[in-house]
Order: C-alpha cells, then structure tokens, then sequence
C-alpha cells in the first residue's frame, strides 16, 4: 500500500494518522513501539533542525528498519520543509512526503516553490503538503503563556485562497490555520470548526492536515477527524515528556551509561504516542 492508499484509506474510515516529530534513536523507539502496540499506521516527521542533526540518509535508514521489525506502515515526511532545495534533498534520500512550508513568503512566491516542489515529488510518486498561513507558536513548552494573543482570526486560512493555492499548486495536502498553535500553552485551544468545514468544502478532493495537535481540546480533535483531517502533527507533548522524565532520573541518579537512563524517557513519550493514536481513532488500522 503506498502513502496516497494510507491517506485515502484514513480518509474514507473517519480516522486520522499521527504524525509524530522525532529526533534522536529514543524518540524512534517510543513512537514505533506505540505503533507496533496499538497497530497503527503513522507518520515519522522531522524538521529542519531535527533533521539536520539526524541526517536525511540517516532518517530513511532508521524508518526502514523499524518498519520491517514492528511491521506497520511509517510514513517519513520532512516537515515544515523551508524551500525548494531541503525538499529536494529529503525526496532524492528517500523520504516518502514533503510539506513546503511557504507560509512566510509572498501568495505569489509560495505558489511558484510549491508547484516545483509538487513537480518533483510527484515524479517520484510522493504527495506534498503545502502550507500558505503561518501557523503561529512553536513546538516548545509555553505552558505560562496565554494563547489567544496568538490565535487572531484575520490571520486564519481563507478558504478561498486556499482553493488558488490548491489548483495552482497541485499539492496533494493543505494545512490550514484555523485556530491550531505550535507549542503547548497555560490552557488547550479550540478550533474554529465552521471555517476548517468550509475549506474541506471548497477543497473537498485534498487531503488536510492539522498542525498543533499538542495543545488543541481533545474533542475538537475528534470532530476535525471526523470534518476530513487525515494527519494530525505532534511534537511538544513528546519533547516536554522526554525531557521531564530524564530530567528526574538524572537527578536521582549517578548512572553514567546513557543506554541504562533512556528506559525511563522512552516509556514516557511513547504513552504520549499511544494517547494520541487512540484519539485519532488509527488504532487497529495497520
């Protein structure tokens, strides 16, 4: 089953697959162990940063291998890919998705680097995501900060554009912004459920995404799956669990070999990853 099979297949059972950021072997293993457990198809991503410091090669070699051990389908995707060239660098190595984030560029620019991006790709079979309204945030813990200073409605996706963007683009993925923040804040966000409606109506034949899918009220999830949201991006929920659960084993300890303190750290993202394929509704869907 190739990756626009999964999508459609997510898209026509009312479920959502998790896309899950990682960025070291520990991250690897607590989301494919979730995966392998609960049967889940998933999406493995990494950002520019996360990415660079893996290595793109390095990425294809790792989601190969723990595909063919847990025996699920991972999708690899560069996420939030910052131009042509990083786009082209993760297809030509083997990933299996790009997303073009575009989103800080002019209508006119992102539609011409896209449409590249949607060119290439598409000659080596893989579906791109595009972007075109900066989502706001950033995958770090914000969890003192209120997050409606960053959730200003005249900035959200309008459906119309969105329809351009599409048509003259030809990606195969929209992430819209319709409320969702990078990061995790003092409280969960709501979704504006009506506007992401119209924009799967006004582009009804393409898959959507939602990014932010740390900080959102789980029963706006839901409802956004069940609206046509096919892929659901998560990232600080991981980082924070990671980072809090070594942060407490190192201070109980005087353990210097690394691979006797990541169990800890491990078990801890991968009941994030398990939380959230639950509430995608993915589970059993391998």
């Amino acid at each position: 089953m190739n990756v626009y099979e999964i999508l459609k297949k997510a898209d026509d059972g009312n479920y959502a697959l998790g896309a899950f950021n990682c960025a070291n072997i520990e991250t690897f293993k607590a989301i494919t162990n979730a995966a392998k457990k609960l049967k889940s198809p998933i999406l493995i991503e990494a950002s520019d940063g996360e990415v660079t410091y893996i290595g793109y090669k390095q990425m294809v070699a790792l989601k190969q291998i723990y595909m063919e051990e847990t025996g699920v389908p991972i999708i690899l995707n560069l996420d939030h890919g910052k131009d042509f060239e990083s786009c082209k660098r993760a297809i030509e190595a083997g990933f299996d998705y790009v997303h073009i984030d575009a989103s800080k560029s002019s209508f006119e620019d992102a539609l011409r680097e896209a449409a590249e991006v949607v060119k290439l790709a598409h000659k080596h079979g893989i579906p791109v995501e595009g972007e075109i309204d900066h989502i706001e945030g950033s995958s770090a813990d914000h969890r003192s900060e209120d997050p409606t200073r960053l959730q200003d409605p005249k900035l959200f996706t309008d459906p119309e554009r969105a329809r351009e963007f599409v048509e003259k683009t030809g990606v195969d993925v929209f992430a819209s912004f319709v409320g969702n923040l990078h990061g995790i804040y003092a409280s969960n966000m709501h979704l504006n459920l009506d506007l992401l409606k119209k924009i799967k109506a006004t582009i009804p034949d393409t898959f959507l995404s939602l990014h932010g899918g740390s900080g959102i009220f789980d029963e706006d999830v839901r409802q956004a799956v069940t609206m046509g949201i096919v892929k659901v991006n998560v990232n600080s929920e991981m980082r924070i669990a990671f980072k809090m659960s070594l942060q407490e084993l190192l201070n109980s300890t005087n353990e210097v070999a690394v691979y006797k303190i990541m169990d800890k750290p491990i078990e801890a993202v991968q009941k994030v990853v398990e939380y959230k394929i639950g509430l995608f509704g993915s589970t059993g869907k391998a």
